[in-house]
């Protein structure tokens, strides 16, 4: 653990405070208007009333009953507390000893890990288990608690093995051994998108609040593809709470992949992000997964002049009709009309592949909250990432006796990149 700041967005940490504290739904009246345009679709309220909240956490079986998130709730005596060696109540001084620990114990109830104020360098990596983790900070703000370390997808393997595990915290017969195994087998040049988390998550259940996690990498690596996450979740029923997460590319990364870390077209994981602060500079939610983000700010930096800012990019399975969910929230990006709210992702379509109803064809609504000026606001959706093609909303074939628009929200001829009651923040 280290006492000292270490990260090139100390600036947008304190930002991140303070935009996650006051953030709410638009007070701005909303001119967006169904159908809107080929776009910039725009949902009507009929059709905006199927994305909500719980239809995000539906089991995929039928005959189960729906996720329903309760408030994250803290123990008055935390199970593990990490922190300096000599602190009152410290059972570890790294956060993965403490993770270890909570694994090893094969407790049929939730662990709760508190960590001190601090800087904890390195990676912290949270198993599959029977058990679920609660990981929290103690300090006033989740700037208090940093945890992160700089890693970059274009790292050959032996170069990541060294920076990840230069003490042998990753060993055979630990619990997180199997997800430093799976990264470290990596046949390519480079270890990849996936392998670049600063924290990774397999837990099911699991629940972080009041923390900082960042992928340090910053710009020294220069232009091009140099995925940066902070956090990497594969996890079921997730839930972030007050958290920073801060990267370059790809600084959320949500996925359902397994223990053997392939992607799966039929395993569903939801997560719930609540007063959260995300910022990057490009794609900065990415992946495949049901994801609800309340009361959060997203913020994309101009950190590459020469690429393109978006917010998401999902890559949502076309038989899934939920994706990612950004409500009561609030949209910056640096610059003025340049970044966009995001693009599909068509994981895996090469360019010029994509296949309607085969391939993933990313799901994202937006409602209810504020746009800034530094979003283009006649085109805020980007051409898809893999195949390249094309933005095209679907604006539907005239509209009903009741005005609402005739259109299947979930064809696969279209993208599903929607808006819905959202108004422009002209003072950013």
């Amino acid at each position: 653990m280290k006492t000292s700041s270490f990260t090139r967005l100390a600036l947008a940490l304190a930002l991140g405070t303070t935009l996650t504290a006051c953030s709410s739904s638009s007070s701005n009246v909303s001119d967006q208007k169904a159908p809107g345009s080929e776009s910039r679709p725009v949902l009507s309220a009929a059709e905006a009333s199927n994305f909500t909240a719980q239809h995000w956490f539906a089991s995929m079986k039928p005959d189960a009953e729906p996720w329903r998130p309760a408030s994250v709730s803290l123990p008055q005596q935390p199970d593990f507390v990490v922190g300096p060696a000599n602190a009152e109540g410290v059972t570890h001084t790294s956060i993965q000893a403490a993770v270890d620990a909570a694994i090893i114990k094969h407790s049929s109830q939730r662990q709760y890990i508190a960590v001190l104020p601090g800087d904890y360098e390195g990676t912290v990596y949270i198993p599959a288990a029977s058990n679920s983790i609660t990981l929290y900070g103690t300090g006033a703000k989740p700037a208090d608690v940093k945890i992160g370390l700089a890693l970059d997808s274009e790292m050959d393997v032996t170069t990541w093995r060294h920076t990840v595990n230069p003490s042998g915290k990753y060993m055979p017969g630990k619990p997180a051994w199997y997800m430093f195994d799976s990264c470290q087998k990596q046949r390519g040049a480079s270890v990849g998108a996936l392998c670049s988390a600063a924290v990774w998550s397999q837990n099911n259940g699991l629940q972080l609040q009041n923390l900082t996690i960042q992928n340090t990498l910053g710009d020294g690596v220069g232009a091009g593809n140099h995925q940066a996450v902070a956090l990497r979740s594969d996890g079921d029923q997730v839930q972030i709470n007050g958290v920073n997460l801060l990267g370059r590319q790809n600084t959320f990364l949500v996925t359902n992949n397994d223990i053997q870390n392939n992607l799966q077209a039929d395993r569903l994981t939801r997560t719930l992000v609540t007063r959260s602060y995300i910022e990057g500079d490009v794609d900065l939610v990415a992946g495949r997964g049901a994801v609800v983000f309340d009361n959060t700010d997203f913020r994309v930096v101009a950190s590459r002049q020469s690429e393109q800012g978006y917010v998401f990019a999902p890559a949502t399975r076309p038989n899934m009709f939920y994706g990612f969910l950004a409500v009561n929230s609030r949209f910056i990006a640096d610059g003025d009309g340049v970044a966009q709210l995001g693009r599909a992702w068509d994981i895996e379509a090469a360019e010029n592949g994509y296949a309607p109803g085969q391939t993933a064809n990313g799901q994202v609504v937006i409602r209810d909250s504020v746009i800034g000026k530094g979003f283009n606001q006649e085109r805020p959706w980007g051409d898809a990432l893999g195949s390249k093609r094309p933005f095209a909303g679907n604006i539907g074939d005239g509209a009903d006796d009741q005005g609402n628009p005739q259109r299947d929200v979930n064809d696969p001829r279209f993208n599903r990149l929607w808006e819905f009651n959202n108004s422009e923040d002209s003072g950013e």
